[in-house]
């Protein structure tokens, strides 16, 4: 495993060219390019504090923040796991030329998405900042959910790409997923105007402990507690080691299923 884990640090430079390709890729032909990074979460937020707020009648102060917090990350994963579904399938020429370690390749797709994120954040955190000043002291903590975020994004991401490739639907199915996922996340609401007898459902959800963090930090302006620490551990942990296992040991099959 460790053997393995470094032939694959050894690619880094490899990783990072073709997620910065695929970054340059995604924009080249757009008018307003890279600034769809920021246009697009901004836009969904607005829009979903408008029908919460002004529809629903939601007395929450700060909504659109409140949104914003929670579904900036959320836009990153769902990116990640759409990306990184397609890696492989649409890599196959690449895959059957040249000997290279396969898990870069969904890696890969994650990173691209990951530079996306990272650029809105250059606008949205300052924001945050603005709003609620002690933000800044914290910035070593929002690092580390970031990182943290794009791990749990990488293990995700290599899971999906090699069951794209062993059953097809898999594509989707992980549109309906997403949706779904969305909706049992709590992004555009608090899990406090959740009924009692459904709050089970956030505690197998990997997600929550991340949204909670974010909110946390760039929110309230504070430190998150110890136990929402561990569970933001424990979930990218999981997520990477069980991906990195899982890929390793299908990818002998992979060129015979491409």
């Amino acid at each position: 495993m460790f053997k393995r884990l470094a032939t694959l640090y050894s690619w880094r430079r490899a990783v990072w060219e073709m997620s910065v390709k695929q970054f340059r890729a995604r924009y080249s032909a757009s008018f307003l390019g890279v600034v769809w990074a920021l246009v697009a979460p901004l836009l969904i937020t607005l829009a979903v504090t408008f029908v919460f707020t002004a529809v629903f009648k939601v007395g929450m102060e700060g909504f659109a923040f409140f949104c914003l917090a929670g579904f900036f990350p959320w836009m990153f994963v769902s990116r990640s796991l759409t990306d990184s579904a397609a890696s492989l399938l649409n890599q196959q020429g690449l895959l059957r030329q040249f000997s290279l370690p396969r898990e870069i390749l969904p890696l890969a797709a994650v990173f691209s998405g990951f530079l996306t994120f990272l650029i809105g954040w250059i606008v949205v955190y300052p924001v945050f900042v603005y709003v609620q000043p002690q933000v800044i002291m914290y910035f070593p903590l929002w690092g580390f959910i970031v990182i943290a975020t794009l791990l749990f994004a990488c293990g995700l991401g290599l899971l999906i790409s090699l069951a794209n490739v062993f059953w097809r639907d898999t594509g989707h199915f992980l549109d309906v997923l997403l949706l779904f996922w969305l909706w049992a996340t709590p992004v555009f609401y608090s899990t406090d105007m959740v009924p009692e007898g459904m709050r089970w459902v956030y505690s197998v959800n990997p997600l929550v402990p991340f949204v909670a963090f974010y909110r946390e930090v760039l929110l309230y302006g504070r430190i998150p507690q110890a136990a929402l620490f561990l569970q933001v551990i424990g979930w990218m942990t999981a997520s990477l080691s069980v991906g990195l296992w899982v890929f390793w040991r299908g990818e002998s099959r992979l060129l015979k299923r491409i």
